[in-house]
C-alpha cells in the first residue's frame, strides 16, 4: 500500500510517492506539480481547491480562502460563501483535492499520508493538522517537520558523507532553520529555529502597503478608504494578487509594474493603477523582514554549538528563497552559495514521500537514512515560588528543554507548598527560548488545567508529586503525574486543547465534507445542461421558459439537497425539453 507525503503549505502544497525506492512529486488533475492551498465555493455552490480558486480569488474574494494555516491551531472560525468553516474543515478540503489527485495519479485508493508540519508549530497545530487529514479520509500516523523532510531529501543522495546542513525554509507563510548533522547514514537534527508569522504572504502584504502609501502620496487618495465594505474587499484581494505577481516578476527583472485597471471610481472618475517598483526599492521594503530571518538562524546555531564555517552545505527550501535579496543574505552569513540542486518547492514533500517508505517498509530503515528529530521549543508547567516569603504564582519550570532529541520522555519532582494541600493544579506551557523565568499566557497550550486530587494531607513540602512528559516522533505531548506517596497516577494527552477538534467534531466534519464533495462532483456531472438551459431560456418564449425554469429549480434543489436520484431525473426532463426546444 502507497502512503503519500504531503507538504500542507501556507501558499502552494505538494504531493509525493516512493517509486522504485526513489521519491516522485505526484501530478494534480489539472498536471500541475504544485496545488496554490486555496479553497473557494463559487458563485454556483460548487468547490474548487487550487488554481482554479486562485484565480478566482480578486472577483470572489467573500467565497475565496487563502493562508488558512496560519489559523491552523485556534478557534476562529472562516466564513466562505456565508458558511463557518474551522481552519481543520479548509485544510481537509485541500487535502481530500490532494488525495483525489494522487488516486488519479496511481490508479488505487489511497488511505494513509506522511503530513509537513513547520518545525515550530505547537502541540495544538500539530494536532489540528491531524484531524484535518482525518476529515479528509486519511490517517496521518506520522507528522513531520518541514526542514527535515527537506534534509531528508537532499541527504538520500548524500548517505556517504559526514557533514553539517543548514536547511533555510521560507515558504509563503512561516519560516523555519534547522541545523542538521548527516553521518553513517544518520540524519540528525541538531536544533531549530523559526516564526510561524513570516513568509512570502508578508512581503506581499509590504507591497500591498507600499503601493497604497506610493498612491496616496501622488495622488491624495486613500483606495482603501472609499466604497462599499464589498467594493473594498474585492478591492484589497485585486492589489493582492498583483503583488504577488509583482514580487514573482522581480526574482527575474529588475523592475515590475502593478497594472490594476479600474481598480475604483472615486468623484465619479475612474481609477487605473500604472505604478512601478525596482527591485532595489522591492528589497527596501522587506529588508526588515528578511534581516529577521538571522535571528533564528543565530539561535539554531548556537543551539547547535556550531558556527557558520562548521556548515558545509546551505540548503534553500519554499518558494520565497526565490527573491534574489534571501539568497545574497544567506550566500554573505555562510560565505558560500546555497545549493541549487533541489527544488524548493518540492523538496518537502520529497521528504515526506521518503519517510512514508520508511514507514511501509519500501526503504529498509537499517541498510537506508535514519532520522533523528527534536523537539523545538521548551515545555513546562507554571509553578509557585517562595520569593522573600511570598509564594508567587507564574513561574515556568522546564520540563523537555528545546531541541532535545525526540521521542524523549523527562521528569521532575514537585512539593506541596500549602499544609494540608490535598490537590494540585498546573497549566503547561511552551517557550521559544529558556531566558524567561515567567510563563507566558499566550503559549498555554493545555486548554484545562492539569489536576491532580487525592493528595494525602500533611504538612507544606512534605507530599511530593513527580511530573512526567513525553513529546512523540509526531511532536504531539503526553502528561503523567504521580503522587509518589500512594502511587495514584493522572495520565493526560493534551487533547482538549484550543484549536483542536474532538472526535465528535471530527466525524461529523468528516460527514460534511464528504456531503460537499459529493454535492460537488454531482454539479459537475449536470453543469453543461444547466449552462445550456440558461442560454436557451434567454431566448424562448413565455410558455417555454417556464417550463425550463420549473426543470432548472427542481434540479438546482435536488442538487443542493444531494438527491442522487432527483438530480438524475431533472436532468434527463431536462435534457429531453431542450432537445424538443432545439
Amino acid at each position: 500500500m502507497t502512503i503519500i507525503g504531503i507538504d500542507l503549505g501556507t501558499t502552494n502544497s505538494g504531493i509525493a510517492y516512493l517509486k522504485d525506492g526513489k521519491p516522485v512529486i505526484i501530478e494534480n488533475d489539472r498536471g500541475e506539480r504544485t496545488t496554490p492551498s486555496v479553497f473557494q465555493i463559487n458563485h454556483r455552490g460548487e468547490i474548487q481547491v487550487g488554481t482554479v480558486a486562485k484565480q478566482g480569488y480578486p472577483s470572489y474574494p467573500k467565497e475565496t480562502v487563502l493562508e488558512v494555516k496560519r489559523l491552523m491551531g485556534t478557534d476562529e472560525k472562516v466564513v466562505v460563501a456565508g458558511n463557518q468553516y474551522r481552519p481543520e474543515e479548509i485544510s481537509a478540503h485541500i487535502l481530500s483535492y490532494l488525495k483525489k489527485s494522487a488516486e488519479k495519479f496511481l490508479g488505487t485508493s489511497v488511505t494513509e499520508a506522511v503530513i509537513t508540519v513547520p518545525a515550530y508549530f505547537s502541540d495544538s497545530q500539530r494536532k489540528a493538522t491531524q484531524k484535518a487529514g482525518e476529515i479528509a479520509g486519511l490517517r496521518v500516523e506520522r507528522i513531520i517537520n518541514e526542514p527535515t523532510a527537506a534534509a531528508i531529501a537532499f541527504g538520500m543522495n548524500q548517505l556517504e558523507k559526514d557533514q553539517h546542513i543548514l536547511v533555510y525554509d521560507l515558504g509563503g507563510g512561516t519560516f523555519d532553520v534547522s541545523v542538521v548533522e548527516l553521518f553513517s547514514g544518520v540524519l540528525e537534527v541538531k536544533s531549530s529555529a523559526g516564526d510561524n508569522r513570516l513568509g512570502g504572504m508578508d512581503f506581499d502584504n509590504l507591497l500591498v502597503d507600499w503601493l497604497i502609501q506610493r498612491y496616496k502620496d501622488e495622488h491624495g487618495v486613500d483606495l482603501f478608504s472609499f466604497g462599499t465594505a464589498d467594493e473594498i474587499l474585492q478591492r484589497k484581494a485585486r492589489i493582492k494578487a498583483e503583488a504577488e505577481n509583482v514580487k514573482k516578476s522581480l526574482s527575474t527583472q529588475n523592475s515590475a509594474k502593478f497594472n490594476l485597471p479600474f481598480i475604483a471610481i472615486h468623484n465619479n472618475g475612474p481609477i487605473s493603477i500604472d505604478m512601478e517598483i525596482t527591485r532595489s526599492e522591492f528589497e527596501r521594503v522587506i529588508r526588515k523582514l528578511a534581516d529577521s530571518t538571522f535571528e533564528q538562524v543565530d539561535k539554531a546555531l548556537k543551539d547547535a554549538k556550531l558556527t557558520e564555517s562548521d556548515i558545509n552545505e546551505v540548503i534553500l527550501i519554499g518558494g520565497s528563497t526565490r527573491v534574489p535579496l534571501i539568497q545574497e543574505l544567506v550566500e554573505k552569513k555562510f560565505g558560500k552559495v546555497p545549493r541549487k540542486d533541489i527544488n524548493p518547492d518540492e523538496a518537502v514533500a520529497l521528504g515526506a514521500a521518503v519517510q512514508g517508505g520508511i514507514k511501509s517498509g519500501q526503504i529498509d530503515s537499517l541498510k537506508g537514512l535514519m532520522v533523528i528529530d527534536v523537539c523545538p521549543y521548551t515545555l513546562g508547567v507554571d509553578v509557585v515560588k517562595n520569593v522573600g516569603g511570598q509564594l508567587l504564582p507564574g513561574f515556568f519550570d522546564p520540563i523537555i528543554k528545546r531541541n532535545s532529541p525526540v521521542p524523549i520522555t523527562e521528569s521532575q519532582i514537585y512539593t506541596t507548598i500549602k499544609d494540608n494541600q490535598d490537590e494540585v493544579v498546573m497549566g503547561v506551557y511552551q517557550q521559544s527560548n529558556n531566558e524567561s523565568p515567567y510563563v507566558n499566557p499566550e503559549l498555554k497550550i493545555s486548554k484545562e488545567d492539569i489536576r491532580v486530587p487525592g493528595i494525602p494531607l500533611r504538612p507544606a513540602g512534605i507530599e511530593k508529586i513527580e511530573v512526567k512528559f513525553t513529546y512523540d516522533i509526531n511532536g504531539k505531548v503526553s502528561i503523567e503525574a504521580t503522587v509518589l506517596s500512594t502511587g495514584k497516577k493522572i495520565n493526560k494527552e493534551l487533547d482538549l486543547q484550543t484549536g483542536v477538534m474532538s472526535e465528535y467534531e471530527v466525524a461529523a466534519a468528516r460527514e460534511k465534507i464528504s456531503q460537499e464533495w459529493n454535492q460537488s462532483e454531482l454539479y459537475d456531472e449536470v453543469k453543461n445542461v444547466i449552462n445550456r438551459a440558461e442560454k436557451v431560456m434567454d431566448e424562448a418564449n413565455d410558455q417555454e421558459r417556464a417550463k425550463i425554469e420549473m426543470l432548472l429549480t427542481n434540479l438546482k434543489k435536488s442538487l443542493s439537497e444531494n438527491n442522487v436520484a432527483n438530480v438524475k431525473k431533472y436532468e434527463d426532463e431536462l435534457t429531453d425539453l431542450l432537445i424538443e426546444l432545439v
